[in-house]
């Protein structure tokens, strides 16, 4: 069912969004925050022309440079376009759905929209385990992981910052080419016979802390994240990956739960 059509005002009346002067947060920053959560939750979408900087500082009784300010960060961010003499209107990926249970095993089978994904590869190196990752995969003494890091996008956007860290001993001389079609489960069940069957995930709200990640999703630092960890096992119930994901504002995780019908369904770490 579509969402019911409302306008920005009508939306932060029912959502009790306000603008605050008690909190440290900058007047343009906390409307660009409100106005991203609008486009995001689909009360307007790509193609359709967003109100005017006139009729955003008279909707919340703010002046014209501040709208004007919150409106030039959607600009700078990519969730507007501006055509001259024409408006401002929303771009294509301005929003990432995501699910996070899907029957395939790739990031494009589990984005929603209908951009252009991309996933980049930043790094594949072998590392000295944490004393976390050699508990969650059961490694023994000497063991080494391997660590690979992605970049998701979709229209040239950053979306998602992924790292993912497996066994060595387990998967030996795993290198670039192996990621040739860019699924990490497809490569362990093309290369190594093993197949990806469940994945626990936690979500959490968090802050980009590390310059590192802020950078790569195009984000200031301290900007609001969700960060994701995951677990996924093989078919023997066996640890196989550990991930943690960091997701930009724009990003909606859609949790899709599966009919018991006593089968395992496959799901995908992001």
């Amino acid at each position: 069912m579509p969402l019911e059509r409302m306008s920005i005002l009508e939306y932060a009346e029912r959502n009790a969004y306000r603008l605050s002067q008690s909190t440290p947060l900058p007047l343009y920053y906390q409307l660009f925050r409100l106005c991203e959560r609008y486009i995001c939750e689909h009360h307007i979408v790509p193609g359709e022309q967003f109100p005017s900087e006139k009729e955003i500082a008279v909707s919340f009784d703010v002046s014209r440079p501040t709208a004007h300010h919150a409106i030039q960060e959607l600009l700078n961010r990519g969730s507007l376009r501006r055509e001259r003499g024409r408006g401002t209107f929303i771009t294509e990926g301005a929003c990432a759905d995501l699910t996070l249970a899907a029957e395939g095993l790739t990031f494009s089978d589990r984005y929603l929209g209908g951009g252009q994904v991309r996933t980049r590869v930043l790094d594949l190196g072998e590392q000295t385990p944490s004393d976390h990752l050699m508990a969650a995969l059961r490694l023994e003494k000497d063991d080494r992981v391997m660590h690979l890091r992605r970049l998701r996008s979709v229209d040239g956007r950053p979306f998602l910052l992924c790292d993912s860290w497996f066994s060595t001993s387990r998967f030996p001389a795993f290198t670039m080419g192996a990621l040739a079609e860019g699924s990490l489960a497809a490569a362990f069940r093309r290369g190594y016979n093993t197949r990806i069957t469940r994945c626990e995930r936690r979500i959490e709200a968090g802050e980009a802390l590390a310059e590192e990640v802020a950078d790569l999703l195009e984000i200031p630092l301290l900007s609001p994240i969700l960060v994701v960890h995951g677990l996924a096992y093989g078919e023997r119930d066996d640890p196989v990956i550990v991930t943690q994901s960091y997701g930009r504002e724009g990003v909606a995780l859609l949790s899709v739960a599966h009919p018991s019908d006593g089968q395992r369904s496959p799901i995908a770490p992001l």
